[in-house]
């Protein structure tokens, strides 16, 4: 289904990125912007149900003994960011290469890394508001207030420098933001545009990808190992947290 699903996408933006162009600049964008939302998006919707199906039984054979909560919540994040790894890269191959991204080792591989990160967010995320949960209905509806402030103050959007000075410490909070940066520097920033025009009236305005990546507010030179390294950051602060509310309730209700 993950490549099915991929190859729909690259059919819709097929050779966005091949030459890189003002015309086709759109699509390309789009086409980043739509893999980071469906590597978190589609894990996090399927994770953050799995806690409140497992509870009763968790419940039961932790009040048994069958097993630890530590031993079951590592095997189960374990387990999830495996497959979460496969869904990915089975997702996000198809995409890459039918949109025309750069084709090089390293960007690729900064690339596919990223999204495997926004995945493990996902995993821990839903994991941790699962376990806040009553229900699969109290989960379900906590997902677009989760989704919707780290989506909307991630750079694409509305750059930074250009939204209200107090939203400015949403922007740094925002993990999606962490990963926008990291994607569209790895495509786009030494990009040079095969149709520039410095005629206004052409709207073909950006000669070079570090030009639109000012536009974002976005440091042409940053470090992209680094973002990839915040991002996993991210991931083993929800892990953490995930177990530790889930170990609030087992207690709560194992007592």
């Amino acid at each position: 289904i993950k490549a099915s699903v991929g190859f729909l996408m690259g059919t819709l933006w097929f050779g966005s990125g091949r030459p890189p162009s003002n015309e086709k600049l759109f699509g390309l964008m789009g086409s980043i912007f739509m893999l980071a939302v469906t590597s978190l998006m589609t894990i996090l919707a399927q994770t953050i149900i799995s806690f409140p199906l497992q509870r009763s039984l968790l419940i039961r054979e932790y009040k048994n003994g069958v097993y630890g909560l530590l031993p079951y919540y590592v095997a189960n994040i374990l387990s999830m960011n495996i497959m979460g790894v496969i869904y990915t890269m089975a997702s996000v191959t198809p995409i890459y290469f039918m949109v025309g991204l750069e084709s090089t080792t390293t960007r690729f591989f900064y690339f596919s890394l990223t999204l495997i990160g926004n995945q493990a967010i996902g995993n821990a995320l839903g994991l941790a508001v699962g376990a806040c949960s009553a229900d699969i209905i109290e989960a379900q509806n906590l997902l677009v207030p989760i989704l919707t402030p780290t989506m909307l103050f991630s750079g694409f959007v509305l750059p930074e420098n250009q939204a209200p000075s107090y939203f400015h410490f949403l922007y740094k909070l925002s993990f999606f933001r962490t990963s926008i940066t990291a994607l569209a520097v790895t495509e786009l920033h030494g990009l040079e545009f095969s149709d520039y025009s410095p005629n206004p009236f052409h709207l073909h305005i950006f000669k070079t990808g570090d030009q639109i990546l000012r536009y974002m507010d976005i440091d042409p030179e940053t470090n992209v190992v680094h973002q990839i390294g915040i991002l996993f950051a991210w991931a083993a602060l929800y892990t953490v947290l995930g177990y530790l509310i889930i170990k609030y309730f087992m207690t709560a209700k194992t007592s």
